[in-house]
């Protein structure tokens, strides 16, 4: 439930900032009706509420999804940077600055704005940047970043990454992906879908997968009840539909929303000050189940994980 970001460079002119806070206005209506339209598909399909569109619940509904859309906000900068070479040492470098020679991991990030890092205060807490120095110290070898997620983006846009992504001939994949689908009112058929293919495609390239299942949005307290919780229903119902999908393709699920969501009720500093998108810290949890993932996928398992089920996949490190 991100918003594709966009930006006015600091010197523009009058006419430009109006033209870009109707922009954003109209993009916060966008939202409101999103949230909406959701609220009453969910509804209508027997989540728990009957609405006539000239009922004191429709109007109940609208209102609050006017509130969220306000308190949520929009992603008007990208996230900061720290693609590179992580050293085990905690040392970063270019990656133009080391040997070609070096042996070292390649790990790319897909998906949306929780796998972008939007939130983070700065790039030594984003979670590509996080996972990346858990994964060097770990095994004590470089581990590179390529980042090519983009906030705001849904399954739809995996394809996409993964072409990007393939230029960099990576050893490991993790995806995070999914609450703009619940934004967007994407059938979860489909979005499930297009997440099985970008995995099964990469699987097919023995390159390791990891995907972090769409978190619940049933913890996010901009948006009001009974709203939150019709989107929380959403959201875990796909997250399971992803989970059960990314196994049959071959690759690892891990369920951020039974994992990671419950732990940010009552933690405000897990959240980013628009109360919808993790902090540092608040990734920091979610680096904490997937890094052992990861590490036990190519064949480096942590002395104790979480209670995480893998898939059928094999590393092309773990032969």
């Amino acid at each position: 439930m991100t918003v594709t970001e966009t930006g006015v460079s600091g010197g523009a002119a009058s006419g430009t900032a109006i033209r870009s806070e109707r922009a954003m206005a109209t993009r916060s209506e966008r939202l409101t009706r999103a949230l909406l339209a959701k609220s009453v598909m969910m509804a209508a399909a027997g989540v728990g509420v009957a609405l006539g569109t000239g009922s004191a619940a429709w109007k109940g509904l609208e209102h609050q999804a006017r509130l969220a859309s306000a308190r949520i906000g929009l992603a008007d900068q990208p996230p900061p940077r720290k693609d590179g070479v992580h050293l085990p040492d905690g040392r970063f470098r270019r990656a133009d600055s080391v040997p070609r020679q070096l042996d070292r991991l390649r790990l790319v990030m897909l998906g949306d704005s929780s796998s972008a890092g939007f939130g983070a205060a700065d790039e030594d807490n984003l979670p590509g940047v996080m996972l990346a120095r858990t994964l060097a110290g770990q095994l004590y070898r470089p581990v590179q970043l390529f980042t090519h997620a983009v906030v705001g983006t849904g399954a739809a846009d995996l394809s996409r990454q993964a072409d990007e992504a393939l230029r960099d001939n990576p050893d490991v994949v993790v995806i995070i992906v999914g609450p703009n689908d619940v934004r967007d009112r994407v059938s979860p058929v489909q979005s499930v879908r297009e997440l099985a293919d970008v995995v099964a495609l990469l699987r097919a390239q023995d390159i390791t997968v990891v995907v972090g299942t769409c978190p619940d949005l049933g913890i996010i307290t901009p948006i009001p009840a009974p709203l939150r919780q019709l989107a929380g229903h959403w959201s875990r119902s796909l997250a399971t539909r992803q989970e059960q999908a990314v196994r049959r393709a071959g690759g690892l699920a891990v369920p951020i929303g039974r994992l990671v969501s419950p732990g940010f009720v009552g933690h405000p500093e897990l959240f980013a000050p628009d109360l919808f998108h993790p902090s540092g810290a608040g990734y920091a949890r979610a680096v904490a189940v997937l890094a052992p993932a990861v590490l036990t996928l190519i064949g480096a398992p942590p002395a104790q994980g979480p209670g995480w089920a893998t898939g059928p996949e094999r590393s092309r490190t773990a032969g």
